[in-house]
């Protein structure tokens, strides 16, 4: 658990340049030591988010350009991450996009809400391991909206059964899944792994959805800042800054086991891919 004035060392954000995302990368920049930002726009096109970021504090900002619709451009992220520093203090996965109007499959093949929120972070993360340091956090930014989802394994891309909300929420239920699976796969490292939902923001990935509703995007930044320093066991998921069980989707182990190989057989080539040099 961090304490009050202490800084983290290295971090990695993605999502960072709009949002919830953006407004926790200027509270990095004023307690971390070096700030990786990730975004899906060109360096050129968000030269004045950076400037800003840069000037809500002394962290060293470095920006890496990553469109996770295309899951070689996450293994090209990871590279890059490894090229700037040897070690990493704080994975943050907060990248995400809202279900779209109507259904749309990345040149991957997979549907795009799924790909962006759920399996380019799992990706990205997976490349990333083993840099993490001593004592790393990984935080993943899920969202309560996994309660009102259940798995559909038969129809993963909703080729069938398609609308913007349920694609949204089984993506989430995905990463809330994955994100106490990877704890459990990392139990023997010192590193902690921590879900959480920010809440309702008002944020243009919420507003596409439900309209113009919800707290300012530092509330969702605050929370994310608190899973990130909270003495909590590794594979928590809190709401409202505090622990609490996940949907029973989440923790079914038949559930578990299905989304586990699911992640195998669509990442793997990618996996193979970034540990090549």
């Amino acid at each position: 658990m961090k304490t009050p004035g202490e800084r983290f060392g290295t971090v990695v954000l993605t999502g960072a340049t709009s949002g919830i995302g953006e407004a926790t990368a200027h509270r990095l920049a004023a307690i971390s030591e070096t700030l990786i930002v990730l975004g899906p726009e060109p360096e050129e096109g968000v030269r004045r988010t950076l400037t800003q970021i840069r000037g809500s504090g002394p962290a060293e900002v470095h920006y890496v350009g990553a469109d996770f619709t295309h899951l070689s451009e996450a293994v090209n992220a990871a590279r890059s991450i490894k090229s700037l520093v040897s070690t990493i203090d704080l994975l943050i996965n907060n990248a995400g996009v809202p279900g779209a109007p109507q259904r749309i499959v990345t040149t991957d093949g997979f549907e795009r809400t799924l790909q962006v929120n759920a399996l380019a972070p799992a990706l990205l993360t997976r490349l990333l391991v083993p840099s993490l340091a001593e004592g790393a956090r990984i935080v993943n930014v899920g969202s309560s909206a996994h309660h009102v989802e259940r798995f559909h394994f038969d129809d993963i891309d909703l080729e069938h059964t398609y609308s913007p909300v349920a694609a949204y929420a089984r993506a989430k239920l995905a990463m809330v899944t994955w994100s106490s699976l990877l704890a459990e796969e990392l139990r023997s490292m010192p590193v902690s792994v921590v879900a959480l939902c920010p809440g309702l923001n008002d944020t243009p990935l919420s507003a596409a959805m439900m309209g113009r509703i919800g707290g300012p995007a530092t509330q969702g930044a605050a929370r994310v800042l608190h899973a990130a320093g909270a003495d909590v066991p590794s594979g928590s998921y809190l709401e409202d800054d505090r622990v609490v069980f996940p949907s029973t989707d989440a923790t079914d182990p038949s559930n578990r086991e299905q989304l586990t190989v699911l992640y195998w057989e669509r990442l793997l080539p990618f996996v193979t891919a970034g540990r090549q040099r």
